[in-house]
């Protein structure tokens, strides 16, 4: 029996547990193997003496570690992050029994090192664990077997009021995982699979209306706006005397069911996690336009408000619907805005979605867990807002820990910024159109070897831009057509030049038939289909029919104006 003269309190009388719970009680840690213990069996372990007397060495630092756990519980520490603590503590004595290492304030430090190097150990395992292996002895990865150190060296550190982290003295490192930028093809499937499981939550909650909760012929189907369909169901009765305000009998399945469904829309649309939001309670909501949509706190009268939530302006309608079923169901209960019917009484118990998991897992859907829907709606904000800083406050996160933990790279925005970036940069992509056939960046400049008596680019005369480095040939045929038609209309300016007065030099226009022929001489020889542009365009211009550009001033030349 539990010698409770000579060791303290070490339970959580403030932790609510439900009915089939063994409440904590880290005085098990006292007792060789009683950490590796089933915790529902420690008890008769104890009374029958099978784990021998308590090892009173050992008290001071669980009593001190018990006093951590119930600190923070005080503080407002999640109930699992408790239990996970209590947990790992467990594997740390558990490690210590095996090996026979003393567990005092003085020796702590040094069995803590020697567990570390064993989930090191475990890290480096790597043939698959026979069945029989037991779970301390399976392989871990390095980020398990460094949160378990991290996880148990919090409390050592707070315990041992140490200066530094007792982590820092172990061999195991944090390593962090690799962002690797999402394909467009895999990016356009997560949103697909989100949509199509937001979709689902929404046709849940729409085909279960008060009407049908309460009095609904069951088994009832439940159908998807897709076709599919599928039938909920419990086998497990409502155990007497479960406080439900609604009679809803036999049907709490289906009460939970639209719970599940709008508690897992709402964390879609706030972005809140799932221990946050299934921790809210009912209040009288008011809303506050804010960006593109509202701001969510309690009413007051008073103008100090909190805001305790962010909603998009589509979603207030579904919201304010649900509020009222959740009213009518549960008229008498104020507490929980998500009271699951529970069968021992708890409300804190973690939040899994397992009602939507098997829903999923039978019609053969992609189940979207709540980070999952975080995630998405973080990246969808960024990429909406392009700003960083807004997502991070809208999402109620500091903008490194967004970056670094919410951010998934995409290469298909990498490849619309990358664009952008090079046609700001490159001025020879912003096409800015030419005074020729072509195309420019708009900024004039010779060509090295351009001729004496050629024009000068200058961005007023088609002539200059043959000879300016910045214009660009075009694989068109009607560009070919429109340098033929150029040239046309430079011949009929030649025929109307004094060749005499100008001696030995030779005509501009002369210079830019010539230069033009050059072009179309490269298009012939270029390809096959090159070639035909040029004797198409060649026989069009024969045939007096000019390109678009210049059939004016060509019309003027022939006089047929």
């Amino acid at each position: 029996m539990l010698d409770r003269l000579r060791v303290p309190d070490l339970t959580f009388p403030d932790v609510e547990f439900g009915t089939n719970e063994t409440p904590w009680d880290l005085a098990i840690l006292l007792y060789r193997g009683g950490a590796a213990a089933r915790a529902d069996s420690v008890e008769t372990l104890i009374t029958s003496s099978a784990l021998g007397a308590p090892d009173f060495e050992r008290l001071e630092l669980v009593s001190e570690l018990h006093a951590e756990i119930n600190t923070a519980l005080a503080g407002g520490n999640s109930r699992d992050t408790a239990a996970d603590q209590i947990k790992i503590l467990r594997m740390l004595f558990s490690f210590a029994d095996d090996a026979s290492l003393p567990l005092t304030l003085a020796a702590v430090t040094e069995t803590y090192c020697a567990w570390s190097d064993f989930l090191l150990h475990r890290t480096r395992l790597k043939r698959k664990p026979s069945k029989k292996a037991s779970l301390s002895n399976r392989p871990l990865t390095m980020r398990s077997a460094y949160n378990y150190a991290a996880v148990v060296g919090t409390l050592l550190d707070r315990v041992l009021q140490r200066h530094t982290r007792i982590i820092e003295l172990t061999r195991l490192r944090w390593k962090s995982r690799r962002k690797s930028a999402v394909g467009v093809q895999a990016e356009k499937q997560n949103l697909e699979d989100t949509f199509a499981f937001g979709h689902m939550l929404q046709d849940i909650c729409d085909r279960l209306p008060r009407s049908v909760v309460l009095s609904a012929q069951l088994p009832f189907e439940i159908k998807l706006r897709n076709g599919e369909s599928f039938t909920p169901s419990s086998t497990r009765p409502l155990p007497p005397g479960t406080d439900v305000d609604a009679n809803v009998g036999g049907r709490h399945f289906l009460v939970n069911l639209r719970i599940e469904a709008e508690l897992m829309m709402f964390i879609g649309q706030t972005g809140m996690n799932a221990a946050q939001a299934s921790c809210l309670t009912l209040r009288r909501f008011s809303y506050t336009s804010h960006n593109d949509g509202y701001e969510v706190s309690e009413y007051k009268r008073r103008a100090n408000r909190k805001v305790l939530f962010e909603i998009f302006k589509e979603y207030k309608s579904h919201f304010e619907r649900y509020l009222e079923w959740r009213r009518t169901l549960f008229p008498e209960s104020n507490v929980l805005l998500f009271p699951f019917i529970r069968f021992d009484s708890r409300q804190d118990v973690r939040f899994d979605a397992a009602r939507l998991r098997v829903i999923c897992c039978k019609l053969n859907r992609r189940f979207v867990g709540p980070r999952q829907l975080r995630n998405t709606r973080v990246n969808w904000l960024l990429r909406r807002t392009g700003d960083p800083e807004t997502t991070a406050e809208t999402n109620q996160h500091a903008k490194r820990t967004l970056l670094h933990i919410y951010h998934r790279p995409s290469l298909q925005r990498a490849m619309v910024q990358s664009a952008r970036f090079w046609a700001v940069v490159d001025p020879h992509l912003t096409k800015t159109e030419s005074v020729a056939p072509g195309e420019c960046a708009g900024t004039p400049k010779e060509e090295p070897e351009i001729a004496k008596k050629a024009p000068k680019p200058d961005c007023a005369r088609k002539s200059g831009c043959l000879w300016c480095d910045d214009h660009r040939d075009i694989d068109s045929f009607e560009y070919v057509w429109a340098l033929a038609s150029f040239a046309q209309l430079k011949l009929y300016e030649l025929t109307k030049v004094d060749l005499r007065a100008l001696g030995e030099d030779v005509p501009p226009a002369q210079l830019v038939v010539d230069r033009i022929q050059e072009k179309l001489e490269w298009f012939e020889q270029s390809t096959e289909v090159h070639r035909e542009w040029v004797a198409e365009a060649r026989a069009r211009i024969a045939e007096g029919w000019y390109h678009p550009d210049f059939e004016v001033e060509l019309a003027e030349q022939e006089g047929s104006l």
